[in-house]
């Protein structure tokens, strides 16, 4: 009797605990500093501060893709109280890396995809010559290799945009990485690398502004915000597909109900008027899906980036 008082009275107390979930602070691990990512873990993290009267902290941490910010969850007590904002990079790393120091699979529960971005924006500096995706095209065509296109470190879901345009096309636009989107972007800008795949959010307000010409979006339906861009697969690349995506991830082993919490949170902050009408004007739109279908989800990412990792032939880090 004693014995399956002391299990019940342990089971009452892990439910209680469940229930008062979160008792402290939150931490939301960004996989970067500044960019797309840690914007939107920013507004997830003010979001969901409010509906559980307790902070959550945005902590973004730069480096190897994510990586560095990845290991910090892989290696977190598992209940919930930090976890990991993250992009397509995520599932991109275990093509791209011959060892990491955690197990993508095995390491982290999958809590929810909050927002997609449908695609990400190819876009030139103004004195590119090429003006659509069939230009750019020829141009590779008549002189290979000329034409740069920068990313956010090898790896990054931009760089592999990139390099299945040139599987896709049969061109040769040679990759710069750089240490995150926001270099990348500013060299563009400046005229130093010719193109890049940047996410809307960063995208968009250069393109009105006119100091980057948009060429073709990277999704299979226009963008929201650039509908006047054609998708590169309206251009001539059929199934042409690379949709930028923010998922939030907590360690394995972290408790179903927690998980669970957390995840019909995060889908009733992205689901809220006001955040629709913020993520529709960076180009984003809502999920806020369950764990079981993000999994599927990601084990779906990992897949693609595998077969474009292989047949671009880039070589593992």
């Amino acid at each position: 009797m004693l014995k399956i008082a002391a299990v019940c009275g342990c089971a009452l107390v892990s439910m209680v605990q469940a229930q008062e979930f979160p008792l402290k602070p939150v931490r939301f691990v960004s996989s970067a500093v500044g960019g797309p990512v840690d914007g939107v873990g920013r507004f997830l993290a003010n979001g969901l501060t409010e509906r559980f009267k307790q902070q959550v902290i945005s902590d973004g941490r730069s480096g190897a893709n994510g990586i560095i910010g990845t290991d910090i969850v892989a290696k977190a007590n598992p209940d919930g109280y930090t976890l990991l904002m993250t992009t397509g990079s995520f599932a991109i790393n275990p093509s791209i890396y011959k060892t990491l120091p955690y197990d993508t699979l095995r390491d982290f529960t999958p809590v929810s995809l909050a927002a997609t971005s449908g695609g990400l924006v190819l876009v030139a500096h103004p004195a590119v010559v090429p003006r659509n995706v069939r230009e750019l095209i020829e141009f590779d065509h008549a002189k290979p290799g000329q034409l740069t296109f920068g990313s956010g470190g090898v790896g990054n879901t931009l760089h592999m945009a990139g390099e299945l345009f040139n599987i896709m096309a049969k061109t040769k636009l040679s990759h710069v990485p750089y240490k995150g989107s926001a270099p990348a972007l500013t060299d563009v800008l400046g005229g130093h690398i010719a193109l890049m795949f940047p996410s809307t959010v960063i995208a968009t307000p250069h393109v009105k502004s006119g100091r980057l010409r948009a060429i073709g979006f990277t999704g299979l339906v226009r963008s929201k915000v650039l509908p006047e861009v054609p998708t590169i697969d309206e251009s001539g690349l059929k199934g042409f597909d690379v949709t930028g995506w923010y998922g939030l991830f907590a360690r394995a082993g972290t408790p179903a109900r927690i998980v669970n919490i957390l995840q019909s949170n995060v889908a009733a902050v992205v689901s809220a008027p006001q955040a629709r009408e913020q993520l529709d004007a960076w180009g984003l739109s809502p999920v806020g899906s369950t764990p079981a279908v993000f999994a599927e989800f990601v084990r779906r990412e990992m897949d693609k980036y595998a077969r474009i990792a292989r047949e671009a032939n880039i070589p593992k880090q």
